[in-house]
């Protein structure tokens, strides 16, 4: 039964953020459309195309320490602004030039600076929703940045053909006029969101911090393992997957298009039951039973010759990757202190895009020596071998920290005397 706490009405705060990223991740979506489109257009080839993914996704991995560090220092309302006129800024500018070196080095400053931005967003996040209520926020948030992506790539496309790149990346610098905004809707600092005097900050706040705090907590640290298996073997999917369709299939461009907004789909769908379903349940179940039907799906994909089937095991794999997402973010909300979550989720980001690096890198390799069927099948095998490892070193810990059932009583009763 759900409490009157989870039927709760969601703090304005949330409802600011999840439009935030909402807004801002159709502009990414719009941008990264068309810097593509632009840059085929021109025939830059795989190598242009490569280096503007690395510079998405390399500078989270390079600033999570500043950005762990700032998110736990200042607060979101301090933070936000400047960093929100500085994406218009860089947007702004973007639109003036063309040269493609150009456009790529600025995109990377663009990506550090939402790379900074994200921890604090997402610390705001924890901080406005305890309880009950965070895995509704992270659903909210979660469902608003999957809609932004699955809304923004169709748009930006057509706004390409209409205005051209120079017209998108203005747009594209507008959405991001939605940071500063949503900071007139956070909480004003309080005095324990001050920047810390300590003598030692660096033993409170950055990335090898956000390391420890993630390592620390076992369940925790096995979940964040098991996310970034899942994050490599999607990525390597994601990269076969317009040759599974548009070869091995002979279909459309337009069934790509559809297949990719199952997933998209299916993630929201997912964020929206998790959202419901683990308000006061623990999380690290649900979590290893979703990775497990990616994983199944995965493989099913790469057994099954049938276009409705592609179809479906794509949104159920989207709803389980979705339920996943949330019941992460949930776990983090409800085990990390405060004081260190911003470290803990930018370190974790960093942790993810290096996933997402290395996935990149090896399936350019992968893709051009077996069939896109045998790239799927190796990913969901990698998923169900990972549960697999996870699963049995649990086993081991729990034998080593097994103890009698009165002395286990006793350790509860003083970690309960002590919460």
């Amino acid at each position: 039964m759900t409490s009157a706490a989870t039927r709760g009405r969601l703090p304005g705060h949330v409802t600011a953020i999840a439009a935030t990223f909402l807004v801002s991740c159709l502009g990414d979506g719009l941008a990264i459309t068309a810097l593509m489109l632009d840059f085929h257009d021109r025939g830059t080839g795989g190598f242009g195309i490569a280096a503007l993914f690395g510079a998405m996704s390399v500078p989270a991995i390079v600033l999570a320490g500043l950005a762990g560090r700032v998110s736990d220092r200042y607060p979101a309302r301090q933070v936000l602004p400047p960093l929100g006129v500085a994406l218009v800024a860089v947007c702004a500018v973007m639109a003036m030039l063309d040269a493609v070196p150009l456009l790529i080095a600025l995109f990377a400053v663009l990506s550090a600076l939402m790379a900074v931005a994200a921890p604090v967003f997402v610390k705001a996040l924890l901080r406005a929703a305890p309880g009950p209520l965070m895995s509704r926020a992270g659903a909210l948030v979660s469902m608003a940045s999957s809609l932004g992506f699955l809304i923004g790539p169709g748009v930006g496309a057509l706004l390409m053909d209409a205005i051209g790149l120079r017209g998108v990346l203005l747009v594209d610098a507008v959405t991001y006029l939605s940071v500063p905004v949503v900071a007139l809707f956070l909480p004003a600092p309080t005095d324990t969101a001050e920047p810390s005097d300590s003598a030692e900050p660096d033993q409170k706040s950055g990335f090898l911090v956000g390391l420890r705090v993630l390592a620390q907590h076992l369940p925790l640290a096995r979940m964040v393992l098991i996310g970034l298996v899942l994050t490599f073997a999607l990525q390597i999917t994601n990269v076969v997957e317009v040759y599974l369709v548009r070869d091995s299939y002979g279909a459309s461009a337009t069934v790509f298009g559809l297949v990719t907004t199952a997933w998209a789909a299916g993630q929201i769908a997912g964020a929206a039951i998790a959202g419901r379903r683990l308000a006061e349940r623990p999380t690290v179940r649900p979590a290893v039973l979703t990775v497990l039907a990616v994983g199944v799906a995965l493989l099913a994909i790469a057994a099954l010759h049938s276009l409705p089937g592609l179809f479906v095991l794509t949104a159920l794999a989207g709803i389980a990757d979705g339920i996943f997402g949330v019941a992460r973010q949930t776990t983090v909300g409800r085990t990390i202190d405060p004081a260190s979550q911003g470290s803990a989720v930018a370190a974790h980001a960093a942790l993810l895009n290096s996933a997402t690096i290395a996935a990149l890198m090896c399936s350019g390799l992968v893709a051009s020596l077996v069939q896109p069927r045998t790239v799927y099948a190796f990913g969901g095998g990698l998923l169900l071998l990972a549960l697999a490892v996870t699963h049995i070193y649990r086993g081991a810990d729990s034998a080593k920290t097994s103890a009698p059932a009165t002395e286990q009583r006793a350790v509860s009763a003083a970690a309960l005397s002590t919460d």
